[in-house]
């Protein structure tokens, strides 16, 4: 099964890309996740399988050549990582009435709406996935989630990030850019760390900490980042949900849900860490649009009903744990 396309109900093709276009404009700035994942469009009548294949390394030489003795050649090898793909949507109906007298114009704040729920979802999905892998730190003393009572601090990332490096994890260097096209830009080499908003204050208290008004040789990746620590760019967004109360029964001066720490997840990402299927050009996302109208069907033969819809297929899959680290801390409630 595939993208089944852009469906624009019985509104003028003209009319309908524009509502898709602007609907995909609009969710592409919402989506920060998205932009160093690996992508994978989806082809066509290619089942519901989506696959990376990945090289595996050579082995370290580490034995002499024999004087006249050729080596047994090495053989390329691939890894299969697999995911299967799900499909989301929704739906918002209007009437007749809200048509002919509303002097807003509804199918346009209905395509927003419908746009940020997307990428809403997007981000829901690929945080659902990527903060459950294996690599994990806890701050502080603490040994597993249920213990964790300690904010972040600066020796947390310098962990993860000597935890990437032994791994042979790359920076990243490259991002996807900001249109509907399948198409990246290059960045300054650096690893980058994902978080919740509410982790704001204790990345900006941290030793070595440059806010992006000080960057002087490279510009921020997104709006959505704040500044960076050694090597690693912050990048800060509400929709990173914290573990809510997961943490231990020890609240002082952290942020809880008023008998346990909530534990929030600080992900230190390297290039190649995980994929997604993306929600990028005209056949990624199905939207359709149903206007009233008189006669049309049985179950409407009054014309009093409409719609708007949207629909599209997507998975996100960690491609290597060894290559991402995530960091379980509290967040300091000052």
């Amino acid at each position: 099964m595939a993208f089944s396309g852009t469906q624009y109900g019985d509104i003028s093709p003209r009319v309908g890309i524009f509502a898709v276009t602007k609907m995909l404009a609009y969710a592409d700035s919402q989506l920060v996740l998205e932009k160093w994942a690996e992508v994978q469009p989806l082809p066509k009548n290619k089942g519901l399988t989506i696959k990376w294949r990945r090289p595996i390394p050579f082995d370290v030489i580490d034995t002499q050549l024999t004087e006249g003795v050729t080596p047994a050649p090495q053989i390329l090898q691939y890894e299969d990582v697999t995911a299967t793909i799900a499909q989301y949507g929704a739906w918002v109906p209007f009437t007749d009435v809200i048509q002919d007298t509303h002097e807003d114009p509804n199918l346009s704040v209905i395509t927003e709406l419908c746009a940020k729920q997307a990428a809403d979802t997007k981000e829901a999905i690929i945080w659902g996935v990527i903060r459950a892998g294996t690599n994990v730190y806890y701050s502080g003393s603490a040994t597993t989630r249920a213990t964790v009572t300690a904010p972040i601090v600066l020796d947390d990332i310098v962990a993860g990030v000597r935890e990437l490096k032994a791994n042979h994890a790359h920076k990243i260097t490259k991002v996807l850019k900001a249109s509907s096209n399948i198409a990246t830009e290059p960045v300054n080499a650096s690893f980058v760390a994902v978080s919740h908003v509410n982790m704001e204050a204790d990345f900006r208290n941290m030793d070595s900490f440059v806010p992006v008004e000080k960057y002087a040789s490279f510009s921020p990746i997104c709006d959505q980042e704040i500044g960076k620590v050694n090597e690693v760019r912050i990048i800060l967004t509400p929709h990173l949900e914290p573990f809510f109360g997961a943490g231990s029964a020890t609240t002082t001066g952290v942020l809880n849900n008023g008998a346990n720490v909530d534990v929030y997840v600080t992900l230190v990402i390297a290039e190649g860490a995980y994929a997604v299927t993306p929600l990028r050009g005209m056949e990624s996302v199905a939207m359709g649009v149903k206007n009233p109208k008189m006669a049309d069907s049985y179950e409407d033969p009054l014309g009093q009903r409409g719609f708007v819809s949207w629909k599209m297929w997507y998975v996100a899959k960690i491609l290597n744990d060894a290559w991402m680290v995530r960091i379980e801390s509290a967040c300091s409630a000052f």
